[in-house]
């Protein structure tokens, strides 16, 4: 019997590389994965936790929370560790692109770097869906161009033929506004709220610090003046799930010669 899988997929940043003064330092797509009978317990969750933690009725969506409370490590945190602990099983997946280190003549068009990306994640949520033997619907957010819409529909199913050497084991994409469905404004709020993480950290870390050879060097050296961790570390940590010959471990990090070095900045504690 397979697996039926909802996939609710967004991002956070600008889309301008190279970087440019007043542009985004990072550009992060996200995706979560429930399974498809848990749909409605999932948006329950989301919608209670909502209400109780962050003391908002409207749908969850990350550019429509004050600025306080965006500002409010430990009122994120409490909001993520209730939806972590109250929600049914559910799967987060990122792509995390450092601007400043990311360059490319193929890259620096708008709709080939929005592909790109995309592909980076649907690359390996395709090896996940072939290897456990699952489906999935896509639900992907609608604010974007009619162009580009069609040209990563046709993208994500050439990415999951090419990978996996079979049709697509997921839907051609559904598009959605976020404050249209629970999961896919919380998919919203996981990559609103990365890009604040990482941002601060680009910003307020002592460069020498990033270079010292303690894994945990933004804990423990003085020189160090970042502090910000205790909400992204659920982000990093709700990506630690084994299936059955599939080991769903870390995050997506571009540059390459990067990958998975989010270890060296967020170490979960």
């Amino acid at each position: 019997m397979h697996d039926n899988w909802l996939i609710f997929c967004e991002e956070s940043g600008d889309k301008a590389l190279p970087w440019k003064k007043g542009s985004t330092d990072y550009y992060i797509v996200s995706a979560v994965l429930v399974h498809e009978e848990h749909e409605q317990d999932f948006i329950n969750t989301i919608k209670h936790q909502t209400k109780r933690v962050l003391k908002i009725s409207e749908p969850l969506e990350w550019k429509k929370l004050q600025t306080y409370k965006k500002r409010d490590d430990i009122l994120l945190a409490k909001f993520f560790k209730n939806v972590e602990q109250s929600a049914p099983p559910f799967i987060i997946s990122k792509v995390i692109c450092n601007k400043h280190e990311t360059s490319g003549p193929g890259l620096v068009d708008t709709q080939t770097f929005m592909n790109y990306l995309y592909g980076l994640m649907f690359k390996r949520i395709s090896l996940f869906l072939r290897i456990t033997k699952s489906h999935a619907k896509l639900v992907i957010d609608r604010n974007t161009d009619p162009v580009a819409q069609e040209s990563l529909r046709k993208y994500l199913s050439d990415v999951a033929k090419y990978k996996t050497g079979e049709p697509p084991r997921f839907s051609k994409p559904k598009w959605l506004n976020p404050e249209d469905h629970a999961i896919l404004g919380l998919s919203d709020f996981i990559a609103g709220s990365s890009l604040r993480s990482l941002s601060d950290y680009y910003h307020n870390v002592n460069i020498e610090c990033k270079r010292c050879s303690s894994g945990l060097c933004i804990y423990e050296c003085s020189k160090s003046n970042f502090s910000y961790f205790r909400s992204y570390k659920y982000l990093v940590d709700w990506n630690y799930y084994n299936f059955e010959n599939w080991a769903w471990k870390g995050l997506l990090y571009h540059p390459f010669e990067n990958k998975n070095n989010y270890r060296h900045l967020f170490m979960p504690i």
